[in-house]
This record gives C-alpha cells, structure tokens and sequence, in this order.
C-alpha cells in the first residue's frame, strides 16, 4: 500500500500593516496564536504558529507589516519582516483586496521579487468585496515576472472562506522532510510574550487609535503556585498625560482590560490566574535601543 510522504517546513506570511495576516494565521491554525486588533503594527514579534496535519507539519512565521515609516520601532519591525524571508520554504504574500495598491504595496512587491522561494498571493478581505483583485494580479503580472509566484488564492480570513484551500495548497507546496516540533506543540512562542500581546490586543481594542503606537507591555513577574499563577505586568507609555487615559476614571479601564485579558491567559497555563497591570510612564522608549531589548523587540 503506497503512503503519502511526510512534508514539512517554515511558511513566512508578508504583508503591510494591516492585511489580516494574523487574523489568516489564527484561521489557518483553527486556533489563537497571534493577536488580532484592527490596529496596523499589533503584530510586533515573528511568531510560529504550528499546524500539525497527519501527513504534514507547517510552521507559520506571521511578521509585522511593513512599514514605510522611520522610528526606531518601525525600523526594527521591517528588519523583522525581511528576516523572516530567510530560510523559509514557502510565501504567503497577504494583500487587502478591498485597499487599492500604492507606493507601499509596491515596496513589498519589490522585496518579493528578489526572493527565490516559491510566493503564493493571499487575496484577502473577500467577504469585504473584491474591488481591487484584478488590480493585484495584473500589477503582479506585469510589473514582477521573474518571482517565483505559484498561485493566486483570494480568501475570507474572518469567515473562513477558501482557507481549506489554501491550507491544502501550502501543503502541496512544501518540501519533504520529518517534522521539525512535536506533534503536541502549537507555537515557540514565549509566555511571557504570548501574555504581553493579549493584554496589549485588550489594550489595543478599548482605548483606540490615538494612543497604541505609544504603549508597549512587559511581564515583569510569573509566580507559579498550587492552585493559582501570579502575573505583574508593566505597560509603558510615552507620557503622564496618556497615564489617566489607560488607567481610566476610578481604574475602570485597567479593570476592563484585566476582565478581558484573564481569561486567556488561564486557557495558558489552565489555572486560576491573578493579573496584576501596572501604568508607567518611560519618555521616548520607541527610540531607546535599550528599553526594545528590555521590551524583547532586539
């Protein structure tokens, strides 16, 4: 009886800010690995997120938008991007087909082209509408002939649409070779980091537009005990004046983001968990080299 080989490999997701690659990612996996906020720059690490198929074993690396911006932050969020091109197997190029494509989308375009590795575009937003899927196919066709892109595949990461697939196209698209994790694990991504991005993803959906690009989160302390887990986080922001707006009148809006945030936080360690979140106020700590690696953004 013939058997179907085993394949495996490292899926980079590419995109700028904004297209839904961690929502596809989240749809991929049938699972939340990465935070989802309608916020562009909420993806701020290379997280993997692992599928594990009985014939094949598919390590996503979702990445930050890139970026056409200068900051410190930003700069190091392209880096990111572009390293995670190195040594994958396989792209997903995600692009918003209901956005029309400009200077930025153009750039990314660039970057792809001078890959090698095979490049499948994600067209997608399609329950959104499909005003601009032509646009990307033509350009791609006329303008980057020589990259390596094997398919086209429009989708609906929120809803679910066609993303069997484009799971089952990654699969045919991916090398032989054993599994690179076991079987049980979903992601490589730190705890500590995984807890940051659902407080900041809370963060993120109550407070608005005016103030993310301001906040970063860290966990300062996980303390392990018999029936509960102990979890201090500092959030940091630019300045005094957006401490009353995080913290809220009375501490409504830190309360409103513990209620929120907990409950996925014990889906981690499956416990009882007690969320301590703490204001303060770090100038400036986007253009400090020292407070990103502080941060885990080096």
């Amino acid at each position: 009886m013939k058997t179907t080989a085993f394949k495996s490999g490292f899926v980079a997701m590419l995109g700028r800010p904004n297209v839904g690659k961690s929502t596809l990612l989240n749809a991929l996996l049938g699972s939340k690995i990465s935070i989802v906020s309608p916020v562009p720059q909420t993806t701020r690490h290379k997280i993997k997120g692992i599928l594990n198929l009985e014939n094949a074993q598919v390590v996503f690396v979702d990445t930050p938008g890139l970026h056409s911006f200068r900051d410190s932050l930003v700069r190091h969020l392209n880096t990111l991007a572009k390293q995670a091109l190195v040594d994958c197997d396989l792209i997903l190029y995600v692009v918003d087909i209901c956005r029309p494509i400009g200077k930025e989308e153009e750039a990314v375009m660039e970057i792809l082209a001078r890959q090698k590795v095979k490049i499948i575009m994600v067209l997608n937003k399609r329950d959104l509408g499909e005003k601009f899927i032509n646009d990307y196919i033509g350009f791609w066709e006329k303008k980057i002939k020589k990259a390596p892109l094997v398919y086209y595949v429009p989708v609906s990461a929120k809803t679910g649409k066609n993303v069997d697939m484009l799971r089952n196209v990654i699969v045919r698209n991916l090398p032989q070779n054993p599994a690179f994790y076991d079987k049980d694990t979903v992601t490589d991504f730190p705890v500590k980091f995984r807890i940051a991005d659902i407080v900041r993803e809370k963060l993120f959906l109550n407070l608005g537009e005016e103030l993310p690009h301001s906040l970063a989160v860290e966990v300062q302390h996980i303390e392990k005990k018999k029936r509960i887990v102990h979890v201090l986080v500092n959030i940091y922001i630019n300045r005094s004046s957006q401490k009353k707006i995080v913290v809220g009148k009375r501490g409504e809006v830190l309360k409103i983001i513990g209620v929120a945030a907990r409950p996925q936080i014990e889906e981690i360690f499956n416990k009882k968990v007690y969320l301590g979140l703490w204001v303060k106020v770090v100038s400036d700590w986007q253009k400090r080299p020292r407070i990103l690696q502080e941060l885990g953004y080096y």
